[in-house]
């Protein structure tokens, strides 16, 4: 059985959707737009993580330099906040990015993220 139209969309909407809405399950169509909120989760939690990250930039310098907290999630910040960057670049958000980034307090996190976008932006 085809799951029914999702809500604002109507059967002479233009583009592939009416056709793969009329050809998916119920529990098809359920994953699908599960998937689509979770990426849109994501891209949330990205921004969040970034934003966050380098407005405390200069504290989380002091954090990671601390041999207390070697070991710690605050060392992961380094490898998420490029993941994120990666992920809100391909996502077609690299402008506020790269806003983000310009706008920060000087910080390593500032500096690695400007460094990993200029070789994003390279290839």
């Amino acid at each position: 059985m085809a799951c029914p139209m999702p809500a604002g969309v109507s059967l002479s909407a233009r583009g592939p959707w009416p056709t793969l809405w009329a050809m998916l399950t119920d529990s098809e169509a359920t994953n699908v737009l599960r998937a689509l909120d979770a990426l849109d989760e994501l891209e949330a939690a990205a921004v969040k993580l970034v934003r966050a990250e380098l407005a405390c930039g200069p504290a989380i310098d002091g954090l990671v330099a601390d041999p207390l907290t070697e070991g710690s999630r605050i060392d992961l910040l380094c490898l998420a906040d490029t993941v994120a960057a990666d992920l809100l670049s391909v996502m077609g958000r690299a402008r506020s990015l790269h806003t983000m980034v310009d706008t920060a307090p000087a910080s390593s996190a500032r500096d690695a993220l400007a460094a990993h976008l200029t070789g994003s932006d390279s290839t």
